[in-house]
């Protein structure tokens, strides 16, 4: 295609976007620059070697501390401390121990390095300014700070002394161990070797101290709480005694009290004389039941009595004379008379003797009921006694208890004491010094070489960046600009039939250049995409917005630009539909990842599926893709219900977007032209003139003259 412009007329056409930047274009930015880029490097790696050369050379070296976990037993029998962790929080500790500014004072004043001009600042007043004291002076932090020296600001000093001391110092955990290195770096490496040894050793002398402290303060505490729980038994005590005189409690053994020995003796006399009684009772009953019955006889079978033994045993023999004589004398004989009364005699003297052994027995049973009366009673009162007693005895065993805990304290807190006294004499370090600090042979900074060496293409980097700034800054070249001869060589068309010229992008029919518009918003296709829609945007008018892309010959960059438009516009908010219009060959739902489409536009204007079904989003963006389901023949635009769906989408949507077929294959691109808002014309910059003529008029002929015109090269 050719349509003459002159640089006038073209002028008034807004600049396509650039280029992409391509590495031909760096190599020929380099060889433009490379002077500045030689300048900025050299002076660089100068700048670096002159740097290095003036600070100072440091000489570092490292002792190694492990945290030991074994135990002393006899130390650590009954430690005061509980024992030293050594999990990485722990390890963590000790590091934040061995860098504290206690611990660098200690080792300060022993090392006597407050004498030393390489920590204290104020001994190097009045000498050459250093390249650190430059540094600070140049430092925007510490301008109109006042001079902190003098005898009046020791405190400060001090400070400054062990600021500069911890600015040496490094300690770090030794991978997984419990080992700690301590590396120090000083301008001495014999120096730097004896402060990191002295920090080891402070440790290590730090935890002795802290144990030493911590079983010293047990000690006198619990020495003092020693004394105080035995005075407090004492006085526990005497109270106990003291409320044991006062109510009457006296105790013969320990846990038995005279009341309860009172109390089990008296029952036991009781239960002896209730037993005693009830046998002379049962004695005194069977006793008055004989004599009852009048078988006086009988007593002796009772009652083991002598005296009628004795007289049964006369008794006996007057019977047995009795017999003899009745064989040989009558009844009324003088000897049987005299035998008989006798027999009375003895009969008389036996009814007296159970008389008499019947009262002596009642009189037994009258004083045993005597005797357990008596014992009943003594037991009465010792049973009140004891309840008053018992009564007592509540405050008594509460006061008692008292005693006994704080007994058990005391002895508690005695065996505590006797087995932390004369702990600080035995205490051991947790820790221990495996690797002691040699003094150092080579520097260990600056690394001047390494410095210098990587400041060579640290100096390339900022030159090409240079560079890079100084081509940005200057007015583009004669290669970015446009040269309407190149791209319309031919004469000029009418003025009606010139469209504007909109943007210029790449040429390019691969699907993933739409991808840029999301994943690379800031890409010079992305950006002229952009360019284009706000062109767009601004030759239009109302509330429905339709713009159809056709090219004069099949052009897969019209469907690029399509899609790409579409995603520009949502990632702008705005609700936009891609409307594939090639109904032949539909390939932009299988550009967005689509493998088959269910339901297409010849559904929908069929009435066979609903505009929800036949709208796809895009995966990568909210554009709605509306295609066709397969192959259709030409002359769906000439649809009534096509007019119809166009309007619904003008009402509802934002922005339509119609990748339309080729103007010069569609015969029905009348009707396309009648249903759009604008046309846009998209062609290859090198286009055959004949075809952009063609194209043109074709357009005009068919009532909707193109509204722009998008060059791809």
């Amino acid at each position: 295609m050719a349509i003459a412009r002159t640089a006038a007329s073209f002028a008034s056409v807004p600049a396509p976007a650039e280029e992409p930047f391509g590495f031909g274009d760096f190599l020929r930015l380099l060889d433009k620059r490379r002077g500045l880029i030689r300048n900025i490097a050299l002076a660089v790696s100068g700048l670096t070697l002159l740097v290095m050369m003036s600070l100072p050379t440091l000489y570092s070296t490292s002792s190694v501390v492990m945290l030991d976990q074994r135990k002393n037993n006899v130390a650590d029998l009954s430690s005061v401390l509980s024992a030293l962790p050594t999990d990485a929080p722990s390890v963590q500790n000790q590091i934040q121990l061995l860098s504290s500014r206690d611990l660098a004072l200690r080792v300060i004043s022993k090392l006597k390095l407050y004498d030393d001009p390489e920590f204290n600042p104020a001994l190097n007043q009045g000498g050459p300014p250093g390249l650190g004291d430059i540094l600070r002076q140049l430092n925007p932090a510490s301008w109109g700070q006042a001079p902190q020296s003098g005898s009046g600001n020791s405190e400060y000093q001090r400070d400054a002394i062990v600021s500069n001391f911890l600015s040496h110092l490094d300690v770090s955990a030794l991978g997984l161990s419990t080992s700690i290195t301590v590396t120090y770096s000083s301008h001495d490496p014999a120096k730097a070797a004896r402060i990191a040894n002295a920090l080891a050793d402070a440790y290590t002398d730090d935890q002795v101290a802290t144990k030493v402290a911590a079983a010293r303060n047990a000690t006198q505490w619990l020495t003092d709480r020693m004394h105080q729980l035995a005075q407090q038994v004492q006085t526990e005590e005497s109270a106990v005694e003291q409320y044991k005189a006062q109510n009457n409690l006296v105790d013969s053994s320990v846990g038995s009290s005279l009341v309860d020995q009172q109390l089990a003796a008296i029952n036991a006399q009781l239960v002896a004389a209730q037993s005693d009684l009830a046998e002379k009772q049962a004695l005194h009953d069977r006793v008055a039941a004989v004599v009852r019955s009048g078988n006086g006889a009988d007593i002796s079978q009772i009652v083991a009595s002598p005296t009628i033994v004795a007289l049964r045993a006369q008794e006996a023999d007057l019977v047995r004379q009795e017999a003899e004589l009745s064989t040989r004398y009558g009844a009324n004989h003088p000897k049987m008379l005299a035998i008989q009364t006798q027999k009375r005699d003895l009969e008389q003297k036996v009814g007296e003797e159970v008389a008499r052994i019947a009262g002596s027995i009642s009189n037994d049973v009258a004083v045993a009921r005597v005797h357990v009366a008596s014992i009943e009673s003594s037991l009465a009162r010792v049973v009140k006694q004891a309840g008053g007693d018992n009564l007592a005895r509540v405050k008594l065993n509460a006061l008692a208890a008292n005693v006994a805990s704080t007994r058990t304290m005391y002895e508690s807190f005695v065996s505590r004491l006797r087995a932390t006294q004369d702990q600080d004499s035995i205490q051991n370090p947790e820790s221990r010094v495996i690797s002691r600090a040699p003094i150092p042979t080579a520097p260990s900074s600056p690394h001047r070489l390494l410095f210098f060496l990587a400041s060579i293409p640290a100096g390339l980097m900022l030159g090409i960046l240079a560079a890079l700034l100084a081509e940005r800054i200057q007015a583009p070249s004669s290669r970015r600009d446009l040269r309407p001869d190149l791209i319309f060589p031919s004469p000029a068309m009418s003025a009606a039939m010139m469209p504007t010229v909109l943007a210029e992008l790449p040429a390019t029919a691969d699907m993933r250049a739409a991808d840029a518009v999301i994943d690379r918003p800031g890409a010079p296709y992305s950006q002229a995409v952009s360019v284009l829609l706000r062109r767009l945007a601004a030759g239009r008018s109302g509330q429905g917005r339709v713009v159809a892309l056709t090219s004069p010959g099949a052009d897969p960059c019209k469907s690029v630009i399509a899609l790409a438009l579409a995603r520009a516009a949502s990632r702008q908010g705005l609700r936009t539909v891609l409307l594939d219009g090639n109904f032949g060959r539909p390939f932009v739902a299988s550009a967005m990842g689509f493998r088959g489409v269910p339901a297409g536009i010849a559904e929908l204007l069929g009435g066979n599926a609903p505009l929800s079904r036949a709208l796809l989003k895009d995966p990568r963006s909210n554009v709605y893709l509306l295609s066709a389901a397969r192959p259709l023949r030409a002359g769906l635009w000439s649809s009534p219900r096509m007019a119809d769906l166009l309007v619904y989408l003008r009402n509802h949507c934002d922005f339509v977007v119609i990748d339309a077929m080729p103007v010069l294959q569609a015969p029905d691109m009348s009707t396309l032209a009648g249903l759009c808002d604008q046309i846009v014309l998209v062609a290859h910059g090198r286009a055959p003139q004949a075809v952009l003529e063609a194209a043109a008029r074709a357009l005009e002929a068919q009532g909707g003259p193109a509204s722009g015109l998008v060059i791809t090269r």
